[in-house]
């Protein structure tokens, strides 16, 4: 249960955080990015380490090419030992993040592995899935599909996409589509403060957010029923400018707090454009 709670925690940090990580192809690597956006994250369950998620988002004109590295690590290896890649390709265009492409490798324990693709070409994205999944009745109906975001785009739409209350960085609703289950994550804002990160990372005003995991389809009733008792997800979210006229919106801090203790994803390295962020 810990485990779980930690992946979607994670998953709400660059699933609802910001997501970006050297590698993959896809844009156009031979032209300098207009703006570029790196960051590490560690994850924690109780203090005790679990993991860590690195992450690179690079902007060309309209296009942004993200990739993501997530690799647990410690006592957790033992029971959830995994690695996962995913890139995704897609324009920033009109105001609305347009994802075009989006690829993922999952290598877990005992060789198991999973490959799964998304390739969007207006109506419900395509899905490539090797080994196929094995849904047993419960698939997202292709209407569900549509206007949604690959998790990576996810990404790219919570940290870079356009605001409807450019003031709220926590004014977001996220439709996500990862190939097996369709989700929402809903965030608000709960208040503001003034923090000083221990690490040195970041001294100043953030929003504090909170964020929901609505869980749609793709998922079994048991699963459906239990939604309930998902714990609250909060986060730090600070602003950033970046060149170009780039602004990006940063998860610091994604944290739950679980019967098992607190479930955190927690920035260790930031830099945008050539720039390592650190408290003034």
């Amino acid at each position: 249960m810990k485990f779980r709670l930690a992946a979607s925690v994670a998953a709400c940090l660059v699933i609802p955080a910001s997501a970006f990580a050297a590698g993959g192809q896809g844009a156009d690597q031979s032209q300098k990015p207009s703006s570029q956006v790196q960051m590490a994250m560690a994850l924690y369950v109780g203090g005790v380490s679990l993991g860590k998620v690195d992450m690179d988002a690079q902007y060309r004109g309209e296009d942004y090419h993200v990739t993501s590295n997530l690799t647990t690590s410690g006592i957790v290896n033992a029971f959830w030992q995994s690695q996962i890649q995913a890139t995704s390709n897609g324009k920033i265009s009109g105001g609305k993040v347009q994802p075009a492409l989006y690829d993922s490798f999952y290598t877990g324990k005992n060789a198991k592995n999973q490959e799964v693709s998304l390739t969007y070409d207006g109506g419900a994205p395509r899905l490539y899935a090797n080994p196929t999944f094995p849904t047993r009745g419960f698939e997202v109906p292709g209407e569900q599909q549509k206007n949604t975001f690959d998790p990576m785009s996810t990404v790219i739409a919570l940290t870079a996409g356009p605001r409807v209350d450019a003031k709220n960085p926590c004014a977001v609703t996220l439709p996500v589509f990862d190939g097996r289950r369709r989700y929402d994550i809903d965030m608000a804002k709960e208040g503001e403060s003034d923090i000083k990160m221990d690490n040195g990372i970041f001294k100043g005003h953030v929003a504090i957010c909170s964020i929901k995991y609505k869980q749609i389809s793709g998922f079994s009733p048991g699963v459906l029923k239990k939604k309930q008792s998902f714990p609250a997800i909060h986060a730090w979210m600070a602003t950033y400018q970046g060149s170009g006229g780039h602004t990006y919106t940063v998860p610091l801090r994604v944290w739950a707090d679980t019967e098992y203790g607190t479930v955190a994803a927690l920035v260790n390295k930031l830099v945008i454009d050539g720039v390592t962020q650190k408290a003034n």
